[in-house]
């Protein structure tokens, strides 16, 4: 009999899951907002503010926080694509020399001269190339274009759902979280509160270390762009910031920059900035990721790097957050976590608690 009881309930939540499947990303999505951004809401509300004004200005806070950005990379790209025209043109028109090192390469100088002069070195053969491999890749482009407007439009619907989500569950917050508490505690009293106390941490500790670190390498790496002497730099330290919020995004990035100048001839700046960035990531991924990620659960590097990669490779970006959480309640239980150890977890919550209501 225990066993129909426990039965029923996993059907009717694996039926529930499939119907609900092409929604889940925004429900979760929705959820990893809201427990990022809570402190925010709740410090707004004992401010005196009312929790719509509250939930809405936080809204419009995070809308903006996103389309921002991307108004600024959409500019930066305009501005850069007609510069990078012009130089396509004056050197479509000339002719690009074979550069020195070309030269130096071992077994394949001589055929990789041969090939530059012949396609590169002599005026119009840019255009030729280009012209030739965008004839090649065309029937790639036109199926992939194809199937951008629905995608598109797919993924706008899923983001209107995920911001409707979070702003009922901002207005709704402690009704959604006594009914949350509620069955998390009629599916495993012992444990949940524990589960409870550790997912919030580590999701926070995940996006605070995230947008620090994609924030702080864009801005460094940028600089190094333009210090190297590296073509739009602005736009290369945007696209460096979105890839560093990915684990092995910045490194690809800064590597790529480096070779884009080894290739216009400038070995020493190429070493230079690859050295730099080789020594930023070191520090970055050492110190400052695994400290802002890791301390608030106490996980060490080698954890929260694994969490990262592993969430991030099974379930895209929500992994980013999922990984580190589960790394967490692992290295709990590694450590002797017991069930007895709620009692300490609820009053330190307790006393959280009550440190607020002093503030």
């Amino acid at each position: 009999m225990p066993y129909v009881s426990l039965f029923l309930p996993l059907v009717f939540a694996v039926s529930l899951a499939a119907m609900l499947r092409h929604f889940l990303g925004s429900l979760a999505w929705a959820a990893l907002l809201a427990v990022i951004t809570w402190p925010l809401l709740e410090a707004m509300v004992r401010r005196g503010w009312s929790r719509l004004g509250s939930a809405t200005l936080l809204l419009v806070g995070l809308i903006v926080s996103f389309v921002g950005p991307s108004i600024f990379l959409f500019n930066t790209l305009g501005t850069e694509v007609a510069a990078v025209e012009r130089l396509l043109g004056r050197l479509n028109e000339t002719g690009i020399p074979a550069p020195e090192w070309l030269a130096r390469l071992p077994v394949v100088a001589a055929k990789a001269i041969a090939w530059w002069d012949e396609h590169l070195a002599v005026p119009g053969g840019l255009n030729l190339l280009i012209q030739t491999t965008a004839g090649d890749l065309l029937p790639y482009l036109t199926s992939t274009v194809r199937t951008l407007g629905p995608t598109v439009l797919a993924n706008g619907l899923y983001l209107f759902l995920a911001l409707l989500t979070l702003f009922i569950v901002y207005l709704e917050g402690p009704a959604v979280i006594r009914t949350v508490d509620q069955a998390g505690m009629r599916v495993s009293p012992h444990y949940y509160p524990v589960l409870r106390r550790l997912f919030p941490l580590s999701v926070r500790g995940t996006a605070l270390g995230l947008c620090s670190v994609a924030l702080l390498e864009g801005i460094v790496l940028g600089v190094a762009y333009w210090v190297a002497g590296a073509p739009a730099p602005a736009l290369l330290g945007v696209i460096t910031g979105y890839l560093a919020l990915i684990p092995g995004g910045a490194p690809l990035s800064f590597t790529m920059v480096s070779l884009l100048l080894l290739a216009q001839g400038h070995p020493g700046a190429a070493l230079g900035l690859f050295s730099w960035g080789a020594f930023e990531l070191f520090m970055v991924d050492k110190f400052v990721r695994p400290k802002l990620i890791g301390h608030r659960v106490n996980l060490p590097f080698l954890a929260v790097l694994f969490g990262l990669l592993g969430g991030v490779s099974t379930m895209g970006v929500i992994g980013l957050f999922v990984g580190p959480f589960m790394m967490a309640v692992l290295f709990w239980w590694l450590r002797g976590g017991k069930p007895d150890s709620v009692q300490e977890i609820a009053k330190e919550e307790a006393e959280a608690e009550t440190d607020k209501l002093a503030a």
